[in-house]
């Protein structure tokens, strides 16, 4: 089963840029998208119905503010996924931002974390956030579930994980704080699966900024992470980053499952 996840960065601009001829060639099992940015209506029609023919959708769109991050997952018809929008975090939900997806014991939490935003003005709320997403995954594991966290995380957990820490330590995605919330999540009990698989592998990223040429230079952050529980970890049958795919300012990455 192949897992994909992407932040977009707007499913509308994206689509002009060889979404769908990307999707048919990548042919994920499940696929969360971040960013997506409009309600479902405001897709072509067209697309939506080539769409609705291979999958399962899970749209969730953000309703505090038109046009703000949402989130979106896909799964094959048939495959008996059950989704459900939302954390029941109302603060959260009303962005948007994250889809709970089971098929058995498989639990697939997939979205787009807060930003702690220019000046850190969100730091407080993106806190919370991790406190009560680490709460989540810690009760799905005492309720015997096998959990996959995946999604723009906005967080860059190590100085491995971007090309400039030391320029970067009081801003938005490398603050101590965000770092050491990060680690909330590996006490739940998840695996940087990626990270573990290719440890002290540099220019490992996923987001590049829009200036200076940084994308061509892989001046880059690795901000979006599959995290897996220890149960799934052998059945890990490889986890990548596809720089290579363009259309936004992040990068797909993927996790397949024997």
């Amino acid at each position: 089963m192949k897992f994909i996840s992407w932040n977009v960065n707007g499913f509308r601009a994206v689509l002009k840029k060889g979404f769908m001829e990307w999707l048919e060639t990548a042919d994920p099992d499940v696929l969360n998208l971040q960013e997506i940015r409009c309600e479902w209506e405001e897709v072509d029609l067209a697309v939506r119905k080539q769409l609705e023919s291979a999958y399962d959708i899970c749209w969730f769109p953000a309703k505090s503010k038109k046009g703000y991050a949402g989130a979106a997952t896909l799964t094959k018809k048939d495959l008996g996924w059950k989704h459900t929008p939302g954390i029941g975090l109302p603060e959260v939900d009303a962005e948007g931002r994250i889809i709970v997806s089971t098929k058995g014991k498989l639990t697939f939490i997939a979205g787009y974390f807060p930003n702690a935003s220019a000046g850190l003005v969100r730091l407080s709320f993106k806190r919370q956030f991790a406190r009560d997403l680490a709460k989540i995954v810690s009760d799905r594991h005492r309720a015997g579930e096998q959990v996959i966290l995946v999604g723009d995380m906005n967080v860059a957990p190590e100085e491995i994980d971007l090309a400039r820490p030391k320029d970067n330590t009081k801003n938005p995605g490398f603050t101590p704080e965000e770092r050491e919330d990060f680690k909330l999540y590996l006490g739940a009990g998840l695996h940087d699966i990626l990270r573990e698989r290719n440890p002290g592998k540099p220019g490992l990223y996923t987001w590049w900024t829009a200036r200076g040429g940084a994308r061509e230079k892989n001046v880059g952050w690795r901000i979006d992470l599959f995290l897996i529980s220890e149960g799934l970890q052998a059945q890990v049958k490889d986890t990548a980053i596809h720089a290579d795919v363009l259309g936004s300012d992040h990068c797909p990455i993927s996790l397949t499952l024997a």
